[in-house]
């Protein structure tokens, strides 16, 4: 199965990303407890939102009491006063110092007390070795700043975990953004690489994902080094989806530069001519592709699995849909693969001419329009004379005259129409269009876009004959049946062949 290089003019791909840096500012981050009042009465001794209350002392230097109020995110944010405790000398002698400036610490929405007095914290090692007190000041608890309690254990484990889960996902987001804060080198192997390996970049890929497909097939060490070396390169942009043969642990840009060569891409370039019967195109489909000639035969029996448009035959031909084209067939394809294609096209080029929407315009259905571009198709081969040449038929069939088009029976009896002798053009048959009237049962052949616009648009005027005029392909064409045999006669002298 011989293999070929893709065209030039394939439809590009431009790179995505679907990742993106995360960014949280100082200024993003609520406060992690509303501010709560402070409730007393006159004469009643002053309470924290922490519970015991504190003698003159301890107010003046600033001293907290040791209460707990437990969180509760239901009821509302009061203070809770308890039962008055005294401060101990031992408390107010406790060697956690003091802050030292109580005023600055209470005006900072977002101070925290560096000092929980839940041990279980402690022993997380998570605080800071306490500070050294400053001189002239009393020893004691920092106050607190009224509303606001320190933070719990489980709290701060939820916090770290959080940060944590934030980590992981930025790291497996993907490569690109660790690529972006990574001092380290992208991993890369050197040189051309050696031997080869079949890779499948598919439809749609980013740049990003033909890198982590080469890393996969061991191709390129890293992406990074394949995103740097392709990294300002607009051809990158022109990779197609397909089979490559690459080489095994290449560097980055080596794999860049044979990726990009066309040779590099594995396909068979198969082309079916226009003209050529569904019978001759899925033999040389058979003879291209080196798949069975009974595959394409037998996805052909089946026709309706292939896409065929909703104004199908009920006969079931598939004649007239498989588009003549070039197509480029990725290894491991089957049949029913390569036909659907095929019709595909041809839908797509019956849309673009305006097959369904026209064919009333011209009096027929989108089928007979199909079966009359068919035999313009098998008629000429000079692109301009297809509308003359459907104007002749048009004109017949409006005056019930037969089309005389010995290509149909020929069609049918599966020779070329030079091979048609006196015997057989006298053949009863629906296909022998000097017998009979009318257009025949299905089309002749797959026509191209040419033959399908110009049974669509037919030129204007009265012709009902031609005949071959020289051998350039031209035609002479007339509404004279004395004309026409004159010119008849001409082409026989030059031996052009007009029987």
């Amino acid at each position: 199965m011989s293999r070929h290089a893709a065209p030039d003019n394939d439809a590009q791909v431009p790179p995505t990303s679907d990742t993106g840096p995360l960014f949280l500012g100082r200024g993003d981050w609520p406060p992690l407890h509303p501010p709560r009042a402070v409730e007393g009465a006159p004469g009643d001794p002053l309470y924290s939102d922490d519970g015991p209350a504190l003698d003159q002392d301890a107010r003046r230097h600033g001293v907290g009491g040791h209460g707990r109020v437990e969180d509760d995110p239901v009821e509302d944010y009061h203070a809770h006063p308890t039962t008055p405790v005294p401060v101990s000398a031992q408390e107010l002698h406790d060697p956690i110092v003091a802050d030292p400036h109580p005023d600055e610490a209470a005006e900072d929405p977002l101070l925290e007390d560096p000092h929980r007095e839940d041990e279980a914290v402690d022993e997380l090692g998570l605080l800071p070795a306490a500070p050294v007190a400053e001189a002239g000041h009393r020893r004691g608890r920092q106050q607190r700043v009224p509303g606001r309690k320190g933070r719990r254990p489980l709290a701060i484990l939820v916090s770290l975990g959080v940060i944590a889960a934030l980590v992981t996902g930025i790291f497996f987001g993907g490569r690109a953004i660790v690529g972006l804060f990574s001092t380290e080198p992208a991993a890369d192997y050197s040189g051309q690489g050696s031997g080869t390996v079949e890779v499948e970049i598919p439809d749609g890929a980013s740049t990003a994902a033909i890198a982590d497909v080469l890393v996969d097939n061991d191709v390129v060490a890293s992406a990074e080094s394949f995103l740097d070396a392709a990294s300002g390169n607009p051809d990158v942009m022109t990779i197609q989806p397909g089979v490559y043969q690459m080489r095994l642990q290449m560097s980055g840009e080596a794999a860049v530069t044979l990726i990009l060569d066309p040779a590099a891409r594995l396909f068979d370039r198969v082309t079916i001519p226009e003209g050529y019967t569904a019978a001759r195109t899925l033999e040389v489909l058979a003879e291209q592709t080196e798949i069975p000639l009974a595959d394409f035969q037998a996805a052909a029996d089946a026709p309706d699995q292939l896409g065929l448009p909703a104004w199908k035959p009920s006969n079931g031909s598939l004649e007239g849909f498989l588009y003549p084209a070039t197509y480029d067939i990725e290894p491991g394809t089957n049949a029913v693969s390569i036909l659907t294609t095929m019709v595909a096209q041809f839908n797509q080029v019956a849309a673009e001419t305006g097959l369904e929407a026209s064919a009333e315009s011209v009096g027929l259905t989108p089928y007979e329009v199909l079966t009359v571009a068919s035999m313009v198709q098998s008629e000429v081969t000079v692109e301009a004379e297809r509308p003359l040449v459907g104007r002749v038929i048009y004109n017949r069939l409006s005056q019930g005259e037969r089309l005389g088009i010995d290509a149909t029976l020929a069609y049918e009896l599966g020779i070329n129409g030079g091979e048609l002798t006196t015997e057989a053009l006298n053949t009863d048959s629906p296909y022998n269009t000097r017998t009979r009237a009318g257009l025949p049962p299905t089309p002749i052949s797959n026509p191209g876009q040419p033959s399908i616009f110009g049974a669509l648009n037919p030129a204007p005027g009265d012709f009902l004959y031609y005949v071959l005029q020289n051998s350039e392909g031209e035609h002479f064409f007339t509404a004279s049946y004395d004309e026409f045999l004159a010119a008849k006669a001409q082409c026989e002298a030059a031996g052009l062949g007009c029987g």
